[in-house]
């Protein structure tokens, strides 16, 4: 059985997975001018999201296409997606829906086991990005370390009070998974960043006209990731490919609660 539980209690609950199912309401706004551009009004829109299990009767092919969207398309050429989906499936995985179980998730979050699918198609992925996380995940072989792989993604409209509520529930039924209240050692995060154009004034020199340049500008999908690097053991982006990046983090849990609950305090800031 399933479980939804309210957002503004996430943070604190447990998972009653004996409970059918609670609604959550945020609210999101969107401001725009009157036709005089003299006032501003606020639209608000009320919309239930309900955090569930990931589901494989209903959530594969969904995965499949959120999992394009965070890889990007050159990336996820490179793997094998319907067995990633399926060890997502099989690993503590919670998803979040506006119209029930059987509705497609419009965000998920899904903390696999390295040691348990060390020689997976998308662990193979890892040690092949690049040298660092090579080395980090034959130290993670050789010790008694453990380590989760993390994937997440949504739609890029999903509020940012979602973040801290699925992380939490996801780390909770890991360490149910892993059971005696064990928790995983560390944590390397795929995730993915873009690349804004500017248009910039540039003075070749004094007394020279000025012509106009283009620059770039590096932003975040996942707000939580400004956090994650901030804490991180290992970090490092790719290059653009097409404006977007891929990007790699490796973190301790003692880091990861940290960063978690400081991406709680910027939302509730803002």
């Amino acid at each position: 059985m399933v479980a939804a539980l309210k957002l503004s209690d996430a943070i604190n609950r447990k998972r009653d997975l004996k409970e059918a199912e609670s609604d959550i309401d945020i609210s999101s706004t969107d401001s725009e001018n009157d036709s005089n551009n003299s006032a501003e009004e606020q639209e608000i829109v009320n919309i239930d999201f309900d955090f569930f299990n990931g589901n494989k009767d209903v959530d594969f092919h969904a995965l499949k296409n959120l999992l394009r969207q965070l890889l990007g398309p050159q990336e996820s050429n490179k793997l094998q997606l319907s067995p990633l989906a399926d060890l997502i499936l099989d690993s503590p995985t919670t998803t979040i829906k506006t119209d029930g179980q059987e509705s497609d998730p419009y965000c998920f979050l899904s903390l696999i086991d390295y040691k348990s699918h060390n020689s997976s198609d998308f662990a193979r992925y890892l040690s092949n990005v690049d040298t660092r996380l090579a080395d980090f995940l034959k130290s993670i072989d050789n010790s008694s370390h453990t380590c989760a792989l993390v994937l997440s993604e949504r739609l890029i409209n999903m509020p940012p009070e979602v973040i801290a509520p699925i992380y939490n529930i996801t780390l909770e039924d890991a360490s149910n998974a892993l059971g005696n209240g064990k928790h995983y050692d560390y944590y390397l995060i795929v995730s993915r960043k873009f690349e804004v154009n500017v248009d910039a004034d540039d003075d070749e020199k004094a007394g020279k006209s000025r012509k106009r340049v283009k620059t770039s500008e590096i932003d975040y999908f996942h707000e939580e990731d400004r956090f994650f690097e901030r804490h991180a053991k290992i970090h490092f982006d790719s290059e653009s490919r097409k404006g977007l990046i891929s990007s790699y983090v490796v973190i301790d849990h003692a880091s990861l609660v940290k960063s978690i609950e400081e991406v709680t305090e910027e939302v509730a800031s803002w």
